[in-house]
């Protein structure tokens, strides 16, 4: 059996399943400290490890440059696994510090702003807001034929080019009477898990339905409805896929403005 690695940044980069199981202990680690790691376990042990690593290190009230100025050793991986027994009574009392409670703070809010994104690039306006029953959404008003993205982790459950809006096209009403509909699957911010989001007049899907999409990840395009956009809208779940909204998304569009 070949002795545990220590891991650097190397050229070519050292690829591996200990690389990988590594990668999954410090999320696995951040996740205790209710920090939400958005390392990538692709077995690869470059900068971003690195850092996510060191992050780790200081976290937990040690000094990255100390611990880590000979690599990621086997002996600092073992002593990170079991960290609630192997700190020093003086790296015990750093990590109650003051300094590092700021620090694991504002790691939980800077990852936690890394896991939304707007529905489309450029927002040039958001008109006829939420007012029941005239208006069950937000039209997020965008460039012609623009990219939509997922707002957050997602599963689709619903894709459809035609049938939503049913509109006959004529005019300036030539393209969207599609839409994709999406599940929420963590809760973020004004975000709640089981909610549908629904972009209405979307054409040009690329997702199908059962699909689990992550932030920022393209969807479709935006429609021709008068204007193009996107008509945004949420749901608590509870009307299936009919892509009607029954609560106001404007906090999570306000959300990924200022996050996303």
């Amino acid at each position: 059996m070949p002795e545990p690695r220590t891991f650097k940044v190397d050229n070519p980069l050292m690829k591996g399943s200990d690389v990988k199981t590594f990668q999954r202990r410090i999320k696995e680690l951040f996740k205790k400290m209710n920090i939400d790691c958005p390392i990538k376990a692709d077995g690869i042990y470059g900068t971003h490890t690195r850092a996510y690593a060191a992050a780790l290190v200081h976290a937990n009230g040690m000094s990255a440059t100390v611990q880590m100025k000979d690599g990621v050793t086997p002996k600092l991986r073992e002593k990170l696994r079991n960290v609630d027994g192997s700190l020093t009574a003086a790296q015990k009392k750093t990590k109650a510090s003051a300094k590092r409670k700021a620090y694991r703070n504002d790691l939980r809010k800077r990852w936690s702003q890394q896991r939304v994104a707007k529905p489309v690039n450029t927002i040039l306006a958001d008109s006829w807001d939420y007012h029941p029953p005239v208006h069950d959404g937000i039209d997020v008003i965008c460039a012609p034929n623009a990219p939509i993205f997922a707002m957050i982790r997602s599963k689709v459950v619903d894709v459809r080019s035609g049938g939503w809006w049913g509109k006959a096209p004529s005019g300036d009403v030539t393209k969207g009477d599609g839409i994709i509909q999406l599940e929420v699957l963590e809760t973020v911010g004004p975000f709640r898990k089981g909610d549908h989001i629904g972009y209405g007049h979307s054409e040009k899907a690329c997702v199908k339905v059962g699909q689990i999409v992550q932030a920022g990840q393209l969807l479709g395009h935006a429609g021709l409805a008068v204007a193009w956009h996107v008509h945004l809208m949420l749901n608590d779940g509870s009307v299936g896929t009919r892509g009607v909204g029954n609560k106001n998304p404007r906090a999570i569009l306000e959300y990924t403005k200022k996050n996303g």
